[in-house]
């Protein structure tokens, strides 16, 4: 069974298995925006989880800068 992955190219997020090689596509699939909002939902579901308003995470580059993502949750304004 072919192992499952996701990456990023020049058009999008991509989710698909590889050839044996390691360095190819077999076949992919255009999913930038199920993954940009399954993670949405899941530093969502984090934040709210904990009582917070906010949430995020952080990670660090291999040339070693500092790449943070951020989620707030703010309540709809009323309008009159």
């Amino acid at each position: 069974m072919s192992e499952y992955h996701v990456s990023c190219g020049m058009f999008g997020i991509y989710a698909g298995t590889i050839k044996k090689n390691g360095t190819e596509w077999k076949d992919k699939t255009r999913v930038t925006d199920e993954a940009i909002e399954a993670v949405r939902d899941w530093l969502l579901s984090e934040a709210q989880f904990n009582n917070r308003t906010f949430g995020g995470y952080t990670w660090t580059t291999k040339d070693g800068k500092t790449v943070t993502l951020r989620v707030s949750i703010e309540d709809k304004e009323q309008t009159e």
